[in-house]
């Protein structure tokens, strides 16, 4: 699922924890042959304005996206939001909410260091990362760059990764509410990396509630696992879908088009449009 021509259908930027501009990772599309790339930064759409004048001039079809962060039977899971109108007022407050939520987590996060002998300037944060949606990577890599700590992984290691005293959860939106307001926008609504352990009757409900995708092939779905996801697509008419989950360009298997869904799954995935407020 690695071939050129296909559609990268999870990619990040710096409008959210990326760190290439959505510029670059247009041209990284291009550059390897993609035919359509998905900008899914979290919990915000802002980057598609600015990407879709490169995306024109290089030939490459822009699939409006977006990664929400949701709550589902008490844990985090993310759900990818595809052609819907980026104009919604329903869908655009609900991000609105979910990105004042993230603002107060760094708050949080950024207290908690403190008590830790760490300092976590906010406001000079959102200087040198203006345009993001910010996050623990963010905060890690101001204590790296800040020398108060020897790297990003050492600032997770110690503080800021799961169950460590400074990572504060993330606000997040029931999943059920965010496929409809995905729906409700035009777009239609895919899991993103489901869990390892997700239940059957778990993605029936969610089917059942309008979800039309899952993610099928990606970072850190394994043969087995991918091979059990697409089977319960089939069984219960999803589209299976899959993306790099790009973030920044170092990470083995995670570049820009490394993982593909093929162009008839796309089309199957644009089909699954719901007529608009449906």
């Amino acid at each position: 699922m690695t071939a050129a021509g296909g559609a990268d259908l999870h990619v990040h930027t710096t409008h959210s924890d990326g760190v290439c501009s959505p510029s670059e990772v247009v041209n990284a599309a291009a550059g390897v042959g993609l035919s359509a790339v998905a900008i899914t930064d979290h919990d915000t759409t802002s980057a598609l304005a600015v990407a879709r004048p490169e995306a024109a001039r290089l030939g490459v079809e822009l699939v409006p996206g977006v990664e929400l962060t949701c709550g589902l039977e008490g844990r985090e899971v993310h759900l990818l939001g595809y052609f819907f109108r980026e104009d919604d007022p329903g869908l655009a407050a609900a991000m609105a909410g979910l990105r004042e939520g993230r603002d107060a987590r760094m708050q949080a996060m950024a207290e908690e260091l403190g008590r830790r002998g760490l300092s976590l300037d906010v406001a000079a944060l959102r200087a040198l990362f203006p345009r993001a949606v910010l996050g623990r990577r963010h905060a890690a890599e101001y204590l790296a760059r800040t020398r108060q700590v020897p790297s990003v992984r050492d600032a997770f290691a110690s503080h800021l990764g799961d169950g460590q005293p400074a990572s504060i959860p993330k606000p997040r939106l029931d999943v059920l509410e965010a496929i409809r307001l995905v729906r409700s926008a035009g777009g239609v609504a895919g899991l993103a990396h489901p869990p390892y352990n997700l239940r059957l009757e778990t993605l029936r409900g969610l089917a059942e509630g309008g979800l039309a995708a899952i993610e099928a092939a990606g970072p850190g779905i394994t043969k087995r696992l991918g091979r059990r996801f697409r089977d319960w697509a089939d069984l219960l008419g999803l589209v299976p879908t899959a993306g790099s989950d790009f973030h920044v360009p170092d990470r083995p298997g995670r570049w820009v088009g490394a993982v593909t869904t093929p162009l008839p799954d796309l089309e199957r995935l644009r089909a699954a449009s719901p007529s608009p407020g449906g």
